[in-house]
């Protein structure tokens, strides 16, 4: 298991540090059922990380793109329109290639611990494993989540939050302003499934918020605004909304998980302390496939 995270690692280009390295996923060969001898390589997640991290994120929920087993640095292909028009019967075709850019993914260290007993440690139980895998795909997306949906700027070190550069509303928000933003993706030609991801001081504004003054009915109803899905997650920026097709956000990982058993820190309170080293990278394909609000 850890010869597999460790190569896992190397094939991805990055460096570890920790004594323990987990492969996110493994891949090996199959014989494919063709009228030939073949094989497919199919990527089989053997310590059941990957899975219940791309579970456990809201952004996953909402329909986020998640790429892993990513080597080096990735460009990504963004479509953005065609030259097709219209000609006369005996005219010369114009050129109606598409028109393409990159969004580009580099990986970047996430980090995260997490303290632990070493009256568990000692624990032989699949229990006590399971529990341990929570905890490290806990510390990893909340750590990840936090970052995407948070407000800071992106530099070498981390991606940028969705929030950063938006302004805090001056008016309270209401229907005509959910209805504006549908409006504002609508106008981008945005198509696919929309999903709403908002802080939980947002859903509780929504589930509280009449759509009309004397008439039934309030913003959040059944898990919906006007038909569309809502996601609330506290690690969303406090106050802050984002409707969006979040098929084209993608988030990227590379290699293994790298865990780093720390004995000393921790050590007066009869506890080991687990580093977490992970990369990662998250960006929008299509940043006009987005609509964001900080209400007031």
């Amino acid at each position: 298991m850890v010869n597999a995270g460790i190569a896992e690692m190397r094939k991805a280009g990055q460096s570890f540090s920790g004594q323990i390295v987990l492969p996110i996923e493994e891949r090996g060969d199959i014989q494919a059922t063709v009228t030939a001898n073949g094989q497919e390589v199919v990527a089989e997640d053997k310590f059941n990380i990957l899975e219940p991290l791309r579970a456990n994120l809201v952004m996953t929920k909402a329909g986020a793109t998640y790429m892993s087993g990513l080597v080096g640095n990735v460009s990504i292909p963004v479509y953005s329109g065609s030259n097709v028009g219209w000609a006369g019967e005996v005219d010369a075709a114009a050129d109606g290639a598409g028109k393409f850019s990159e969004v580009n993914l580099e990986p970047k260290r996430l980090t995260a611990y997490i303290d632990i007993s070493k009256q568990f440690l000692i624990q032989d139980s699949v229990s006590a494993e399971e529990m341990l895998k929570s905890d490290i795909v806990r510390a990893i997306s909340n750590k990840l989540e936090e970052t995407i949906l948070g407000n800071a700027a992106g530099d070498s070190k981390k991606p940028a939050g969705v929030f950063n550069g938006v302004v805090a509303d001056s008016a309270a928000l209401d229907f005509k302003g959910i209805v504006a933003m549908e409006q504002a993706l609508e106008d981008k030609n945005v198509t696919g499934n929309l999903s709403f991801i908002v802080a939980p001081n947002v859903k509780a504004t929504l589930k509280t918020t009449l759509k009309s003054n004397g008439v039934s009915g309030y913003l959040m109803e059944g898990g919906e605004v006007d038909g569309i899905p809502v996601y609330s997650t506290s690690a969303c920026t406090s106050k802050g909304m984002v409707l969006g097709n979040f098929a084209d956000y993608v988030i990227g990982q590379w290699g293994g998980i790298d865990l780093t058993v720390d004995p000393y820190t921790q050590a007066a309170s009869g506890k080991v302390r687990l580093v977490i080293n992970a990369f990662f990278d998250a960006k929008p394909r299509r940043a006009e496939a987005f609509a964001k609000k900080v209400i007031k």
